[in-house]
């Protein structure tokens, strides 16, 4: 039997470190407005697992939780401003976790943008990956 794979991540400034352990639901590029002033950035790129798999190892008084929308809540280190994790309710039972902030990224690699739809207007996605957005976010487009 195959050992399940562990993964570490941690905030720029190392105060916050977690482990995520197997394989993940997906990775993907989200284009939502929240994602870019929240990163500063044209999309943020989420690995999702199960809540089951995910764990804090060290630097929890440091991590702060915000209410990014009615149905998000997102954590980031309070020292050094990394955005680690994301939790919604249209997703129960996973976390999302910064596909920037795992040291092992072997073998996660996007297969599809999400949120398409509420795209920065500048941003111009030409990597031939499934794009999505609608109302939902996920609709193929």
């Amino acid at each position: 039997m195959p050992s399940e794979r562990v993964r570490e991540g941690s905030c720029f400034c190392g105060a916050v470190h977690y482990r995520v352990r197997g394989e993940p639901k997906f990775v993907a590029h989200d284009h939502c407005s929240i994602c870019r002033r929240t990163s500063g950035a044209a999309y943020v790129t989420w690995v999702g697992f199960t809540e089951d798999t995910f764990e804090i190892v060290s630097g929890e008084p440091s991590l702060t939780t915000f209410q990014s929308s009615p149905e998000g809540k997102r954590q980031f280190c309070s020292r050094c401003g990394s955005h680690l994790v994301f939790r919604g309710t249209r997703w129960p039972g996973e976390v999302h976790v910064t596909l920037a902030t795992l040291r092992d990224t072997d073998g996660l690699v996007p297969k599809t943008h999400v949120f398409v739809s509420d795209k920065a207007p500048w941003d111009v996605i030409c990597d031939g990956l499934v794009q999505c957005g609608g109302d939902s976010g996920v609709e193929p487009l």
